[in-house]
């Protein structure tokens, strides 16, 4: 939030117009406060797998009815700052085996454009995930797909424009990973902050540098800590084609629960991403290798990659599918460690409000040399809020 004031030198002629327009703008502001876009979507899905924790053995499988609620803020607090909030909260009941879980997230943002040359933002997270929802977000998820990961986000960032070409950003935040009852992951809490500038080129190109510290540190061991730094460029290609990449280097200093500490190893750090988009489509590549917060005892170095489509195909038709897959030679050891997902869906708009969905995926995990994996499918229904 920032005040600001009006030069008063021009006599006292002014005060009564201004005091007027200050009436209006702050009756304007209280309307503004007064009217935030408030609503809730709410989701229910039915699916089945024949192993949906992917656990090795016979006799794995399990439908499931999950159902879901999801509020949602949108509030333009004044015409400077905005407000947004997006909410989560679901229950899943297995038909067997597995019982039943509470999962959900809360995300809170913030945004304050001061002027024309400086946006701040904070931003705040919790959320609480099946690991086997979001195998690959991290490797962690290969090693205790039985689990929940707890996670809580805060962060704060600043964006600066010293003139119609250049942007330099900075952020910083803190990140808590719980995996209760897990007897292989172990909380970690994370601090990172990093910086950026960026220059536009030409109306198709910018080129950048960023740098980035982030410090690890394990409820059991010693703490952590990579340095990264790297050079930066986009490229718009055609009015359909855009990319970007990033490489550079990055040193760490890492202690593992198997192997004591590796100090200063310097290497590649980096990752790329090209989109194809096209009236009604939207179709992106993604790869990125870097060392990564992990609930292991330490910063993983992991390797990801990663593809995802969505196309409308028709007036009330979309198609989506993705694919993922993530792996490591976890420090320290010999093993190595893979996550990988793939599904396509449909969904159809029955009116404005009521959508059916349906899909299929494949999940694999994959730790040395045992292998496991599962198909799922599943039919659901959403009441969506009609959104501004």
């Amino acid at each position: 939030m920032s005040w600001s004031s009006r030069n008063r030198s021009a006599g006292s002629r002014l005060i009564p117009i201004g005091t007027g327009l200050a009436a209006l703008a702050s009756l304007h502001a209280t309307e503004c406060m007064a009217k935030p876009e408030i609503g809730v979507d709410f989701d229910a899905v039915v699916f089945g797998s024949d192993n949906p924790f992917l656990i090795p053995g016979d006799n794995r499988g399990s439908g499931a009815i999950d159902v879901a609620a999801l509020p949602y803020v949108d509030w333009q607090l004044d015409p400077r700052t905005n407000f947004e909030f997006n909410g989560d909260l679901g229950f899943r009941q297995y038909f067997k085996h597995y019982g039943n879980y509470f999962t959900g997230s809360a995300d809170a943002q913030l945004t304050h454009r001061h002027n024309e040359f400086l946006t701040v933002g904070a931003q705040a997270n919790y959320s609480r995930d099946l690991i086997a929802d979001i195998l690959t977000e991290t490797i962690d998820m290969a090693f205790d797909t039985r689990g929940i990961r707890e996670s809580v986000d805060a962060r704060a960032s600043v964006a600066w424009s010293p003139n119609a070409t250049m942007t330099i950003t900075g952020d910083g935040g803190w990140q808590n990973l719980r995996y209760p009852g897990s007897r292989i992951l172990q909380t970690t809490d994370a601090f990172d902050i990093g910086a950026a500038a960026s220059k536009q080129l030409s109306t198709r190109t910018a080129v950048g540098v960023q740098t980035r510290f982030t410090s690890s540190q394990p409820e059991v061991g010693e703490d952590s800590t990579v340095t990264a730094l790297n050079a930066t460029a986009s490229h718009r290609f055609s009015e359909t084609w855009r990319g970007d990449v990033r490489a550079g280097v990055e040193w760490s200093s890492t202690d593992t629960l198997f192997a004591g500490e590796q100090n200063d190893r310097a290497r590649f750090n980096g990752g790329i991403n090209l989109c194809y988009e096209p009236e009604f489509t939207t179709a992106c590549l993604t790869s990125s290798l870097g060392s990564e917060v992990s609930g292991l005892g330490g910063l993983q170095r992991e390797f990801a990659v990663g593809a995802n489509l969505r196309t409308r195909v028709s007036e009330r038709g979309t198609l989506t599918a993705d694919a993922a897959m993530r792996r490591t030679d976890v420090s320290g050891t010999d093993i190595s460690a893979r996550v990988m997902r793939a599904q396509a869906g449909y969904e159809h708009r029955l009116n404005r409000t009521l959508y059916l969905t349906t899909g299929a995926a494949y999940l694999e995990r994959r730790i040395a040399d045992a292998n496991v994996g599962t198909f799922i499918i599943q039919f659901g229904i959403s009441i969506r809020g009609e959104r501004p």
